[in-house]
């Protein structure tokens, strides 16, 4: 890529920066805003006041303290996406929103899953968490998290990122960072909306997804219901095996998604619903290529019961039970005698959860937020023949927590204590505390934070550890972040990390055992981690808004893990490109029109690819420069109709997903340059009085 695309793009985005100042209204400053109590929020919501408060208003969140709390007072380093700002982009799925958040990129796995890393680690398997409405959906037999056309975008109404450890709230999914995902509820659907997109590369179709919402609030009742389905294909491209072997990915790479979501609540009872049917086809498998495409779907229905019982104005209890039952990774048929490699799996995965939070405001300034849960993990093999270890068909496991917090807003500055004890029948237990220190002052804001976290084994990594032993990874990481609020429709924060972790959960080869039980297998080894920072700069009015990050790492002195180091630079991580710049933004046109470019440069990468002797070898991937457009059109023709169209990888650059780990894999190509158009229409019933 020349470097000519890169300040071509940047220039674009730039002149939106000044078209704003140009544009720029006078605004109440929010930094009065942000050290109000949410009490005095609400009061001045109520009494009406511009868009651009309302939707500072609406920034609180609740991510990295299960407490409303502003961007600025969270003690996490937190990114909150809107729902204006995933739909202007034209979005097509997970992948693209979570591009642009600084950090966070992407890899191959197996099996043509692609998994996510973040701070130059690779985080696929249980380091972090993914909750869709509140419910976990990384599957507990390996943990992992599977992107690609997954999850539907066009109904999420914000999502809330700790970048960064989430382990003293959420456990063990969520050692390196946590995604919430909020979709819209009855009230904000308030009747019938539907969704449809679809996206052509040259030789095949990318995504063909359709969405139809129901939902409605009347007096204490709010009830939702939405159902998502569609088609996709990994890439167009063509995949090349270590062996040379080589095969097209369109039609043989299907990523076809089917979710019901359905969300209900009188007064302080809740109930939440979740069954979502991931199918995909694979070729690619373990590196070498299969004779056909064969399936490997992933199944998961979810169930959360919930009520706040409110004693009185400082006193809040909630019981919750949840219930997940998952079939991942499953292949039930007939392997041709060629394509030996790719195993029969069928094995289904249950999680029930009891759990209990009191929340005590002791004073307006002092909350101590405290509970216990408690899990029961059992996975069955769905197929008679086939046997656990333990010479039966069926594993369970046991884990109860503890946790505490304590959040104290001083005049000196905020206050947050809080620590997490998790004990499980199958590895033993984990501690993790965590501190967090806050402080505004005047247009400046300073956050320093210290915690340690653990990623859980999963069911597999128990079933498999080598030598039949496995622990809890062990991770410890101090964060530093500054914000300063230049003007009132500006932000700026830079913010620095450090990240170690001991004891990682590898999977082990030794090809030199003669015991075929401790030949290979998960086990703790070595340690990992890395430092670096991330700079962000957002500025939003009524014209629109340009949001422009940047994120650099290192592993130098961090990672000993052979298999996750670049042998030729030791301050790098395999697949993950060390800077990382994001510029994003959207421009109104007018009342209904607005066009909204992004791009996400990629620095330098490293991975193993395919070489010309049937082999491979170390490559170093050039930068590349992923750039998009889309338009959109707001009420047009009729009130409720939305339009838009666009193009994704304009430059049609290699965005292929780099294998993070030397395991076998080549480079699993993307998507090519994408065509993208969408249509939306809301039927808006009558508020209820």
């Amino acid at each position: 890529m020349g470097n000519k695309h890169f300040w071509v793009t940047l220039l674009i985005l730039l002149l939106l920066v000044g078209s704003g100042y140009s544009q720029t209204n006078t605004v109440l400053d929010s930094s009065a805003i942000y050290s109000m109590s949410l009490e005095e929020l609400l009061n001045i919501k109520s009494s009406g006041v511009s868009s651009e408060l309302q939707d500072l208003i609406n920034s609180l969140l609740d991510v990295a303290s299960k407490k409303p709390l502003s961007t600025r007072k969270s003690p996490s380093i937190v990114t909150l996406i809107t729902r204006e700002e995933i739909e202007r982009s034209g979005a097509r799925e997970l992948i693209d929103v979570l591009r642009l958040v600084p950090g966070i990129d992407f890899g191959s796995d197996v099996a043509g899953v692609v998994g996510i890393g973040i701070r130059g680690n690779w985080a696929h398997e249980g380091k972090i968490l993914l909750l869709l409405d509140g419910q976990e959906m990384n599957e507990i037999l390996y943990s992992s998290l599977q992107f690609g056309n997954h999850f539907d975008v066009s109904q999420i109404k914000r999502i809330e990122i700790i970048r960064g450890p989430g382990s003293a709230i959420y456990g063990g999914f969520a050692e390196y960072g946590v995604i919430s995902i909020i979709t819209a509820n009855g009230e904000d659907i308030n009747g019938i909306s539907a969704t449809a997109s679809y996206g052509q590369m040259s030789k095949t179709f990318g995504h063909r997804n359709i969405n139809v919402s129901i939902g409605k609030k009347i007096k204490d009742l709010d009830f939702s219901l939405s159902g998502f389905l569609g088609e996709g294909n990994r890439s167009d491209g063509i995949y090349t095996d270590f062996t040379g072997q080589r095969y097209p990915m369109n039609g043989n790479s299907s990523l076809n998604p089917g979710n019901i979501n359905l969300g209900f609540s009188h007064k302080h009872f809740s109930l939440r619903a979740i069954y979502d049917d991931y199918r995909t086809t694979i070729r690619d498998n373990y590196g070498d290529i299969l004779s056909k495409a064969y399936p490997s779907n992933f199944k998961s229905s979810c169930l959360e019961l919930k009520y706040d019982a409110v004693l009185n104005d400082k006193v809040t209890i909630t019981p919750k039970f949840n219930y997940k039952r998952q079939v991942p990774w499953n292949f039930a048929g007939v392997v041709d005698a060629a394509d030996s490699s790719y195993t029969l799996y069928d094995k289904r995965a249950e999680r029930y959860r009891g759990n209990v939070i009191i929340s005590y405001d002791i004073t307006k300034k002092i909350n101590i937020i405290s509970g216990g849960e408690i899990f029961y993990d059992v996975a069955t093999m769905q197929q008679d023949t086939i046997r656990f270890n333990n010479g039966t068909g069926k594993v369970d496991y046991s884990n109860s927590a503890l946790f505490i917090q304590t959040l104290f807003r001083g005049r000196i500055a905020g206050l947050t204590l809080g620590a997490r004890l998790d004990n499980n029948s199958a590895y033993g237990s984990a501690f993790v505390p965590r501190l967090g220190i806050t402080k505004k002052i005047s247009d400046w804001n300073f956050k320093l934070l210290y915690s340690k976290s653990f990623r859980a084994p999963g069911i597999e990594n128990i079933e498999y550890s080598y030598s039949g032993s496995i622990r809890p990874e062990d991770t410890q990481v101090i964060e530093f972040e500054t914000g300063y609020q230049p003007a009132a429709n500006m932000f700026i924060t830079l913010n620095t990390y450090d990240i170690t972790t001991k004891n990682p959960i590898i999977y082990y080869v030794d090809t030199a055992a003669t015991n075929v039980n401790t030949s290979d297998g998960y086990k703790n080894m070595g340690h990992l981690g890395s430092r670096g920072l991330e700079l962000g700069y957002k500025i939003k009015d009524h014209w629109g808004y340009v949001d422009i990050n940047y994120s650099f790492y290192t592993v130098a002195r961090k990672n000993i893990v052979i298999d996750y180091s670049v042998p030729t630079n030791n301050s790098m991580a395999l697949a993950f490109p060390s800077h990382k710049f994001n510029v994003s933004g959207c421009y109104t046109i007018s009342k209904s029109f607005s066009v909204a470019p992004s791009a996400s440069w990629l620095g330098k990468r490293y991975g193993y690819a395919p070489d010309d002797n049937g082999g491979s070898y170390l490559k170093t991937f050039s930068p590349v420069l992923l750039a998009n457009l889309f338009v959109n059109c707001t009420n047009c023709i009729v009130p409720g109709l939305k339009l838009g169209a666009g193009c994704y990888n304009i430059l049609d650059e290699d965005g292929s997903f780099i294998q993070p780990y030397n395991g076998g894999h080549s480079p699993l190509p993307g998507l090519s340059r994408e065509f993208v158009v969408r249509i939306s229409y809301s039927f808006v019933s009558k508020k209820q009085e």
